[in-house]
């Protein structure tokens, strides 16, 4: 690609193509959200009727987050149209004496304007779609402070990033579309862009932690397992897709290449917090498949197959033999209030607990479901002649 910037053309191709494969992606989501909810039939009072028990928050900011994507992809075609107040200093009395090139410019810097706010929304979008999603999901774990303290980061980021745009690198604002700016960061944008990467990567790469600690201590089908690290493979791009287009904007500040690589990391950034949702269509779609796939899964495992899918722990008698006593190994993901008092009702070989939505079937639940493995102690022993 070197330091000229793309065409209209490079630019609509790469919109189209991305956008397309977003779009399939995200009515994907949505079918796959409305078969948790009881079938395709109700897919518009999942999303969009009055009761807000019947859709999840994350599904409501994904569709506002994908509209805003829709309208990057738009403002970065027409902008490619324009030219903007960036420019070398030595072509300054040639653009003056050409009204028609300064209004162009004036134009084309205001549609910067939109293009980076809309980039910010998008990305930000996603990342609280996710936040939403993970607090589902560790609500009953002690990791859920974590998710909260990420929320709360990912928040201040925003305000940070805003409040440093709108009033702190360039003022007065107007000076965003100045021909020629009197401050070089309304025409570079580069003070704005290191606060953007070093919010936008750090909390990406919290985001890609959290899902770690809950693989290696839950018990889930292999399919699932490939299924996620497969997706948050897509996450590690998106960041360095972020990372590429703030190094474009900074070795290229002249050219438009970084436009190519917001349209690539808005879109992957897309693509990855839908298909978590995915797991009912798949199922839909290949159910036979994947249920002869998991039965020979799990006959090799040793564990029973579980009709929701997914695999079960194995049980024992609710008496242990005589004089034995178990260690109770304190972990960080135990569940909140449950303590020694619960071990009469609790199966002495392990329990096992879904950390998707308490209130709905595992088979029909549209993000993965994950199981995890937990081990409790029995202080008493049971005489064995009773």
């Amino acid at each position: 690609m070197g330091d000229a910037s793309p065409t209209p053309h490079q630019l609509m191709v790469e919109a189209v193509v991305f956008w397309s494969i977003a779009v399939v992606i995200w009515i994907g989501r949505l079918i796959a959200r409305s078969i948790s909810n009881g079938g395709i039939r109700n897919l518009q009072g999942a999303y969009w009727a009055s009761n807000p028990q019947d859709a999840a928050v994350d599904d409501y900011i994904m569709s506002v987050t994908f509209g805003i994507y829709t309208t990057l992809l738009v403002l970065i075609n027409i902008s490619s149209s324009y030219n903007t107040n960036l420019f070398p200093t030595e072509q300054l009395p040639q653009i003056l004496a050409d009204p028609k090139d300064v209004a162009n410019r004036v134009y084309g810097s205001k549609i910067v304007i939109g293009l980076e706010q809309c980039m910010l929304l998008s990305t930000w979008g996603v990342k609280t779609c996710l936040v939403a999603m993970y607090w589902k999901l560790t609500k009953m774990l002690s990791w859920h402070l974590f998710v909260k303290l990420l929320a709360g980061y990912v928040l201040l980021g925003f305000i940070v990033i805003e409040v440093t745009y709108f009033a702190v690198y360039c003022r007065p604002f107007h000076e965003y579309w100045a021909v020629p700016p009197q401050n070089a960061q309304c025409a570079t944008y580069q003070h704005y862009s290191i606060t953007q990467a070093v919010f936008n990567l750090s909390s990406d790469a919290c985001m890609l932690i959290i899902p770690i600690p809950l693989l290696k201590g839950t018990q889930m089908s292999l399919r699932k397992k490939i299924l996620l690290v497969s997706v948050l493979g897509l996450g590690v791009f998106v960041m360095i897709a972020a990372i590429l287009n703030k190094y474009f904007n900074f070795h290229s500040p002249l050219t438009t290449i970084y436009q190519i690589w917001y349209i690539r990391e808005a879109s992957t950034a897309i693509y990855v917090a839908n298909l978590m949702c995915w797991w009912p269509l798949l199922r839909k779609l290949f159910g036979n498949v994947l249920t002869q796939y998991h039965s020979r899964y799990a006959t090799k495992q040793g564990h029973a197959s579980h009709p929701s899918g997914v695999l079960s722990g194995g049980t024992s008698s609710t008496k242990p033999p005589a004089d034995r006593k178990y260690v109770n190994p304190k972990r960080w993901w135990q569940p909140k209030g449950l303590g020694e008092s619960s071990a009469h009702v609790i199966s002495t070989s392990a329990s096992q607990e879904a950390i998707n939505l308490p209130v709905r079937d595992p088979q029909a639940e549209g993000h993965l479901e994950i199981w995890r493995k937990v081990d409790y102690d029995i202080e008493e022993s049971y005489d064995a002649n009773k």
